[in-house]
């Protein structure tokens, strides 16, 4: 009984033991279902990189679905993937859909891209890679060097040159931002 008065105490007296702790247990991914021509998966974008800049502003859940077949009107490429970010913004649903030629299918991955230099978005282009075997999703986000792609006020240049993202768990991913805000909002 000592023992676990003493353990309770340490939780108690010192959360951030508790909470290193649970900083080095590995997260959950985002889940990938695999049907042959056609795949899906839901989760959250977390940055590589995890820091105040990168920390994502709105918990947003993000659908990603990809079709060998079928999209030559959508992206002009047959194979095409649809990424949908669901997110509430100042109080409001707001759903975003944008669709990404498939540029590599085969039985270890899936890599679809938009182009460098479409004139939108004007910042950065985003390359999705789906790795099959390791059940994982990345997403990078490069920035846009030529011409044209300043941003308004050169917004652009603020931007890191690229930054990765993977797409995890989305009760997980969650609960670990909520956690944070509520630890942030605490007095020192």
């Amino acid at each position: 009984m000592r023992n676990i008065m003493f353990l309770l105490f340490l939780f108690l007296a010192f959360p951030s033991i508790a909470q290193r702790k649970d900083e080095a247990k590995p997260t959950k991914l985002g889940e990938i279902n695999y049907h042959g021509d056609f795949l899906d998966a839901e989760g959250v974008w977390r940055a590589d990189d995890l820091n105040e800049k990168t920390e994502i502003a709105f918990d947003a859940v993000v659908r990603l679905e990809c079709y060998k077949t079928g999209g030559q009107q959508l992206v002009g490429s047959n194979s095409y993937c649809m990424e949908a970010t669901a997110q509430i913004s100042t109080g409001l649903p707001d759903i975003e859909v944008r669709y990404l030629p498939i540029i590599r299918w085969d039985k270890d991955m899936v890599i679809a891209a938009n182009s460098p230099t479409d004139p939108f978005p004007v910042c950065t282009w985003t390359q999705i890679t789906i790795g099959l075997r390791e059940h994982s999703i990345m997403a990078t986000d490069t920035r846009k060097l030529s011409k044209g792609h300043e941003g308004f006020n050169n917004v652009c240049e603020k931007l890191p040159l690229a930054q990765t993202y993977h797409l995890m768990d989305k009760v997980e991913e969650l609960t670990r931002r909520q956690v944070r805000r509520s630890q942030q909002k605490k007095p020192k």
